[in-house]
């Protein structure tokens, strides 16, 4: 079968102190864009688990796979090949890896006639990497998902929460650039100054869009930065960074302001996409 492994963004990113496991405690507003990888994948009798992105055993794909095999009692012996039409940029803030991987729990929940509900899914997910579990419940809800922990707590925002994002929502369109660096996650956490309090109980929607790994990342990249300013001199509204970037995101009110703003920084030397929010786009 074939599977949309949609993006994200980070509407929203809070940082608070390290816990015992060595991550950082979080808070998010994820959001599941247009852009995506396309997967196809095939169940197979062999008890072989395959893709053909190349990463061998860091693959989060394969990864998934072997998760989901091992919950579940059911799939012991099953296999799976998987082929990934990569568009996504890597490493870039926009949860790429995670997202094949959840398109592959979704995929492999129906191939393998499992039963396991998108909330399984999401938990199972938890082992392969942070982002997956929000990926998963994005993914098959097209909705914004609130992350907590250090990425193994997610719910869908629930219908206040909604309705206050939507009133404050930039605009419709979307245009993604990527500056060209790679951002390192675990070198843009330690240069990261954490909030002093603790994650507050509740959510407020409207506090949204904050990054708090924004400084940092900026500090060891200028070409965030640049990207960032070069977003809003385009004519963006808002811009700011996804993730451990390296990826930045502006909005726009129309696609033809998108494609303006696109072809701005395509002249300042970024790769550039033109995306939506599903959520926003009812896709």
């Amino acid at each position: 079968m074939t599977v949309e492994a949609n993006a994200k963004v980070n509407f929203s990113l809070e940082v608070y102190g390290r816990r015992a496991d060595g991550y950082h405690e979080l808070r998010s507003v994820v959001l599941p864009i247009s852009l995506s990888d396309s997967l196809s994948v095939e169940a197979t009798p062999d008890g072989e688990i395959s893709s053909d992105t190349g990463y061998g055993e860091k693959d989060l794909a394969v990864r998934a796979a072997r998760a989901l095999r091992d919950r579940c009692p059911s799939a012991a012996g099953k296999g799976a090949r998987v082929h990934v039409v990569k568009r996504i940029p890597v490493g870039g803030g926009l949860g790429g890896g995670s997202a094949d991987a959840a398109a592959v729990l979704r995929a492999l929940n129906e191939a393998w006639r499992l039963g396991l509900s998108p909330e399984a899914l999401a938990e199972t997910g938890a082992a392969v990497g942070s982002d997956v579990p929000a990926l998963v419940l994005a993914q098959h809800f097209g909705s914004p998902v609130l992350m907590e922990g250090r990425g193994e707590r997610v719910r869908l925002l629930d219908a206040d929460e909604r309705e206050t994002l939507a009133r404050s929502w930039p605009g419709d369109w979307m245009v993604l650039a990527n500056p060209g660096v790679e951002s390192s996650t675990a070198e843009v956490y330690a240069r990261c100054t954490p909030r002093v309090k603790g994650p507050p109980s509740g959510f407020d929607a409207s506090a949204a869009p904050v990054n708090d790994l924004q400084a940092a990342a900026c500090a060891l990249h200028p070409e965030i930065a640049s990207a960032l300013a070069a977003l809003v001199v385009a004519g963006a509204n808002g811009a700011m960074m996804s993730g451990s970037g390296s990826t930045v995101f502006g909005f726009a009110s129309s696609r033809e302001d998108a494609a303006r703003i696109a072809a701005s920084m395509d002249a300042v030397g970024c790769r550039t996409w033109l995306a939506r929010s599903q959520w926003r786009s009812g896709r």
